[in-house]
């Protein structure tokens, strides 16, 4: 199921999913010096990461060059290119494209379980709530990963936090695939000269998701 939520990106993006000796190996001095003092399984983590991002860029010949960080965390990819990071329990992706190719990407794995219900009921909309509790056969987590996923696919271009109720979507379960729209009470404005392709797959006790813009 993994190779069918790789085939959900276009040719143009390269994905790797970190190795074992990603999550252990030192990265460069200026990458380390953002994890110095961290827990080590934030160290762990946060190497795994740019290690499968530093091989998701070496596919595209993007240029060699520490990942640094924003100032809301974000990587600072290399001019010229995007991406996206996420990891959850010893899993790891990082997915990167040309910015001539590709306005926007975001990814996102997380466990299978459902969300705790406190939890939940911050991030399901009403017509989400009840299109789950009638398909309980989709992952409990999936309106939580899809919407880190967009999240992560629009703040470049938005510059703005988008919070889970700022959207509702729309999951069509036999296609693997969801889509989204504005929330009547959200005012963000997402820039309509971009086509949205999301999807999500299942794999080993995990969850994934996957988005991604192309200029229209």
């Amino acid at each position: 199921m993994f190779d069918q939520f790789n085939n959900g990106f276009p040719p143009q993006v390269s994905l790797i999913r970190a190795d074992a000796d990603m999550w252990s190996t030192p990265l460069c001095a200026e990458e380390e010096a953002l994890i110095e003092g961290a827990r080590e399984k934030r160290q762990r983590e946060f190497r795994a990461g740019r290690h499968a991002a530093h091989s998701a860029l070496a596919r595209l010949e993007a240029p060699l060059q520490p990942l640094l960080r924003g100032d809301k965390r974000q990587p600072l990819w290399p001019e010229g290119y995007l991406g996206s990071i996420s990891h959850c329990r010893e899993v790891c992706l990082a997915v990167c494209a040309r910015i001539t190719d590709l306005a926007g990407l975001g990814i996102d794995v997380e466990p299978l379980p459902p969300l705790p219900e406190g939890v939940s009921r911050y991030v399901h909309t009403p017509q989400e709530a009840e299109f789950l509790k009638q398909n309980p056969e989709l992952p409990g987590r999936l309106v939580f990963s899809a919407k880190e996923s967009l999240y992560k696919c629009y703040y470049p271009i938005l510059g703005q936090f988008i919070g889970f109720q700022a959207v509702s979507l729309e999951i069509d379960p036999i296609a693997g695939s969801f889509d989204f729209s504005a929330s009547p009470q959200s005012d963000i404005r997402f820039p309509q000269n971009l086509e949205f392709h999301g999807w999500f797959a299942t794999d080993g006790g995990h969850l994934y998701t996957g988005c991604y813009l192309i200029p229209v």
